[in-house]
């Protein structure tokens, strides 16, 4: 089944980015005359994807205001974003409501539309998208075993071997999202916090249990916007 929906986790404060981007979250950002999260709904729209779930945190009201001229999207709110991983976020999308199989996609990045064509193509349910190395910096890197994830480190050298970078888009059944979810319960009862990360720390557990794709894309134009030197980089390449 082809995803009709994407939750964009967009809770984080971008403390990295603050002499850059002032009181914006990061997903505001703009590149190429246009807000990274504004950006990616395009694309989305052009690939199918109908609805979209925003996940905001930090400034949550320039949030709700972008989505107020959306028919087509929801903000849900991660009212404890300063204390909480980013599975703290999706677990929020969830439990408000967000159901079926799904996109998930960071707020902080922009990609060339082909990214969303190959994940949305993999055959599999559960996929996650990577691409060849970028040289971009605080890379997260990803060990799979015939062409399932196994484990993702942001260090290569405590992996057995790497196939690429993590994107940070991924594709979801509903059952693999409420895997998470419920890894998510577990994690909180054992530690008392909600410091989750969803990729390297839900989704790497949930691939213990169910099989999730890995789609390589070698050539993939994309980047991450975490300080100013990933910006940099971001806002000299050329998009359509």
């Amino acid at each position: 089944m082809t995803p009709r929906r994407a939750i964009i986790l967009a809770a984080g404060q971008g403390m990295r980015l603050r002499p850059t981007i002032d009181d914006r979250p990061k997903g505001l950002i703009d590149v190429a005359g246009e807000p990274l999260v504004g950006r990616s709904m395009r694309l989305l729209r052009a690939h199918g994807i109908e609805r979209v779930t925003i996940v905001a945190g930090y400034r949550a009201d320039q949030f709700r205001d972008f989505a107020s001229r959306r028919a087509d999207v929801d903000v849900v709110v991660n009212e404890d974003y300063a204390a909480t991983g980013s599975m703290a976020s999706c677990a929020a999308a969830i439990d408000a409501g967000v159901d079926g199989d799904i996109l998930l996609l960071e707020s902080d990045i922009v990609f060339e539309e082909r990214a969303l064509a190959a994940i949305l193509a993999a055959p599999a349910r559960d996929a996650t998208l990577v691409s060849g190395p970028t040289g971009a910096g605080d890379e997260v890197w990803v060990h799979a075993v015939e062409g399932r994830l196994r484990a993702m480190s942001k260090r290569a050298e405590d992996l057995p071997s790497s196939v690429g970078e993590f994107v940070g888009i991924t594709r979801l059944s509903a059952e693999a999202a409420a895997m998470m979810r419920d890894a998510f319960a577990a994690f909180v009862a054992r530690h008392s916090h909600g410091r989750m990360d969803y990729e390297t720390g839900a989704l790497i557990a949930v691939a213990g249990r169910t099989p999730i794709a890995v789609v390589v894309v070698p050539d993939l134009r994309w980047g991450e916007i975490d300080d100013e030197r990933q910006y940099a980089r971001v806002a000299a390449m050329r998009w359509e």
